[in-house]
């Protein structure tokens, strides 16, 4: 299935983070003004510090007992929400992962404080999760503090009123396959996601899949070609592809070195193998032996 928004929040925070050639430097006083554009996908509404956001296009995934919910807008300004459930109720902002990301920038505003973890900085209620036509209604609010490098004042997320259409692979499951080792270890994914997304001009496969370990990423510019694809600058737009992996507990990122080999590609599958490299605080991350065959 081809979408305009990747559902996997690891997979639609990589494709907004490298669509940037340049990251440019946030003013934390300018809320750039709603576009004209109408919602193509689902509806999505905040007032960010009092100023009215409508998002272009919204869209969720129901995985693993979660809810995953993104939107943007034609600037680039996005939501991403993940909810430690799949069913109605009020979930506690501080418990969860809310935030925004202004345009270009790889930082945002979550609903965590890191100064108090356990401060009550809001909610999202789900009100109802439609199983017939398949969208899932809800509201929220809270406070983001900025995760980024410097200080920049909270901002407040109010009257967020959202009604997004999801997907599940449970009820559709395909016969997508994704394996690799990580460290010398087996990592076998319990989910697996391919999706194609269009943002800000660019188009991006993303093969996204998660074990009770972390999630790990193999974007593919939807251009890419068969035939072996080193990453050498770190960034899907200049290489055509890019593997990532993040741990549960956050660690890990885009892969500074490694290579994709694409060994069949149509309009709608892909196959190929890959190895990567990805640094962290406490040493280098090694994948190997990777390998992906999926449907998207």
């Amino acid at each position: 299935m081809k979408n305009k928004l990747l559902i996997g929040l690891f997979a639609f925070f990589s494709v907004l983070n490298f669509t940037a050639c340049d990251t440019e430097p946030i003013d934390p006083n300018i809320i750039v003004p709603d576009p004209v554009d109408p919602v193509e996908d689902g509806t999505f509404t905040a007032k960010i510090d009092g100023v009215q956001y409508t998002a272009l296009t919204a869209e969720a995934f129901i995985s693993g007992g979660a809810i995953t919910i993104a939107a943007v807008r034609a600037n680039g300004d996005n939501f991403a929400f993940v909810i430690g459930g799949n069913t109605a109720g009020t979930y506690a902002a501080n418990q969860n992962i809310l935030m925004f990301t202004q345009g270009q920038s790889e930082s945002g505003w979550q609903s965590i404080n890191p100064a108090n973890p356990g401060e009550n900085t809001g909610s999202v209620t789900i009100s109802e999760v439609n199983t017939t036509n398949h969208t899932i209604t809800g509201t929220f609010h809270f406070t983001g503090y900025w995760n980024g490098d410097g200080t920049i004042e909270p901002k407040e997320f109010t009257e967020g009123e959202f009604t997004v259409p999801y997907s599940d692979p449970s009820v559709n499951p395909n016969e997508n396959t994704f394996t690799a080792t990580i460290d010398g270890s087996p990592f076998n994914p319990t989910t697996i996601n391919a999706q194609e997304a269009s943002n800000g001009g660019i188009s991006i496969i993303s093969i996204t899949a998660l074990d009770q370990n972390g999630t790990m990423s193999v974007m593919l510019s939807s251009d890419v070609t068969v035939g072996n694809h080193p990453i050498a600058t770190g960034t899907v737009i200049t290489d055509d592809v890019q593997v990532m992996y993040l741990t549960v507990g956050g660690s890990g990122g885009p892969a500074v070195s490694g290579n994709v080999n694409i060994t069949q590609k149509t309009a709608d599958h892909v196959k190929g193998t890959f190895t990567a490299t990805i640094e962290t605080a406490s040493g280098n991350i090694q994948v190997t032996q990777g390998n992906f065959d999926v449907t998207y």
